[in-house]
């Protein structure tokens, strides 16, 4: 508080002693973007991943953007400075995206972040990556992968790997802290969102190991059996996943009453492992990631339904990923392969099992934000069940449809000249439903999407990206094509 304090008295009343120390970095694009399919509903591997940004309901569709994004640098006390010497940061965005025929009109991002070297603060809509994987190749993380419109927020986080003192440098250390709000889309109107991230990273080259832990909560807002307990103390209660207090009011009315056999709002836990190896000109990197969602209960005794039995860090459920990347510009410069694995979950023994990924009784929304799943699109949302035609009787009223899956996925990118670069991503899917619609999910329904994507550097101003995607199964048999075109105003 006091590094903020002292930031803001600065550019209060100190600016214009500094004015030739503070540097700034204005960056204008704009770009616009034509989807077409064969269906009503873009191919996967063109929608997934990208942030909201593209529709769910058109067989053509147009989609322009604007984004304006400026940072400045300084530092205090130097008469001359250069931006990589700066320490202090100022920043703000804003990137308003229009689809769906222009009916929805909506900023991908709205922030302003300050900081001090790694460490900062930031409010808004912020698009990111929560997880140490691909952010071009990977299928997504388990917690956030960018499929969903970012979710506004105010966070603390410390933005890179960061030595630990008196280790040098072997020991490494980032992470974040956060407050969301999830506002009117969800079920539990204006509810919460809590996150908190840590990672740690050991080694020295050419081996580095890094392990994180990782753990959301949905929690306050208004159900509509009446208010769930939103208060400082809840919330402290949320930090630590705690159960509520039978002798509080509070935990006695509406659906908050559930909260004293379980914990406190609707919780996740992923953990993120991985192992690093930096040969001469290029990195292997092996990787796993875990859900963690609920406890391991007693179905006997419903008084223990959340009880933290086992944590399933070391379950059959999992991402498993290897990927190799090169230091050099070759017609292959990346090279990645992942397994996903989800269809344990605990096993079908109510309370002792069916973890259910992604979804919750009283959140029922789930961990999904304004219709699109938060993290691994490869689980089937009632959005896409729609674009399927799958029946609603069927597949049940969960929000997340499909979350025990076997699925294999594989990228791979690189440049074609001077300036053209190609990337694409291929994936195969077993979709078994969830415990409470297997029946319909029996047999399971595969599903394969595919996506080759060619990206043009026209000049230093212009670029142009085509991609064409193939969506072939059981559940959708569609292709599509996208062009898009960015210019850098400034």
């Amino acid at each position: 508080m006091k590094l903020v304090w002292n930031v803001f008295l600065f550019m209060l009343f100190g600016i214009h002693q500094v004015s030739g120390q503070f540097l700034d970095s204005l960056k204008i694009e704009t770009g616009l973007s034509m989807v077409v399919a064969s269906k009503d509903y873009p191919p996967f591997w063109i929608q997934a991943n990208q942030f909201g940004t593209v529709g769910s309901e058109r067989q053509l569709d147009l989609i322009p953007h604007l984004s304006v994004e400026n940072s400045h640098y300084f530092r205090l006390g130097k008469s001359k400075i250069e931006t990589t010497e700066a320490n202090f940061h100022l920043g703000y965005g804003l990137d308003v995206y229009a689809n769906n025929g222009f009916n929805s009109v909506f900023a991908k991002e709205a922030f302003v972040r300050l900081g001090y070297q790694q460490w900062e603060l930031r409010a808004g809509r912020f698009a990111e990556l929560i997880g140490e994987l691909d952010p071009e190749l990977s299928s997504g993380s388990f917690a956030v992968s960018g499929n969903a419109l970012p979710i506004p927020k105010l966070t603390f986080i410390v933005n890179r790997f960061t030595d630990v003192p008196g280790t040098r440098g072997f020991l490494q250390f980032k992470g974040q802290y956060s407050h969301g709000w999830l506002g009117n889309s969800h079920s539990v109107k204006n509810a919460f969102l809590h996150e908190k991230v840590l990672y740690l990273k050991a080694g020295r080259k050419p081996f580095s190991f890094y392990a994180g832990l990782m753990h959301f909560a949905q929690w306050g807002g208004e159900h509509q059996r009446g208010p769930m307990p939103g208060r400082f103390k809840d919330y402290l209660r949320i930090i630590v996943g705690a159960s509520g207090d039978p002798d509080d009011p509070v935990y006695q009315q509406g659906a908050g009453s559930v909260d004293v056999a379980n914990a406190v709002g609707n919780h996740m836990i992923n953990s993120d492992i991985g192992l690093e190896v930096r040969l001469a000109k290029s990195r292997l990197k092996l990787y796993t990631q875990t859900i963690f969602s609920k406890g391991r209960g007693d179905s006997s005794n419903l008084s223990r339904r959340d009880d933290l039995v086992a944590f399933n860090m070391f379950g059959k459920d999992r991402m498993v990923g290897l990927s190799w990347t090169t230091d050099r510009k070759s017609w292959v410069e990346k090279v990645l392969l992942e397994g996903i694995y989800t269809k344990e979950q605990g096993g079908d023994i109510i309370f002792n099992g069916r973890f259910n990924y992604y979804n919750n009784a009283t959140y029922a929304t789930g961990w999904v934000y304004q219709e699109n799943i938060i993290g691994t699109p490869l689980f089937i949302s009632q959005n896409q069940a729609a674009n399927y035609e799958l029946d609603p009787n069927g597949i049940g009223g969960l929000s997340v449809v499909s979350n025990r899956i076997v699925g294999y996925h594989g990228g791979i990118m690189g440049s074609l000249g001077k300036h053209m670069r190609y990337r694409t991503l291929i994936t195969f899917v077993s979709h078994f439903g969830n415990y409470y619609n297997d029946a319909y999910f029996t047999p399971n329904k595969k599903q394969s999407y595919f996506l080759l994507e060619l990206s043009h550097r026209l000049n230093p101003k212009i670029s142009v990206v085509t991609a064409i995607a193939l969506d072939r199964g059981e559940l959708s048999n569609n292709v599509g094509a996208q062009l898009a075109v960015e210019w850098t105003v400034k």
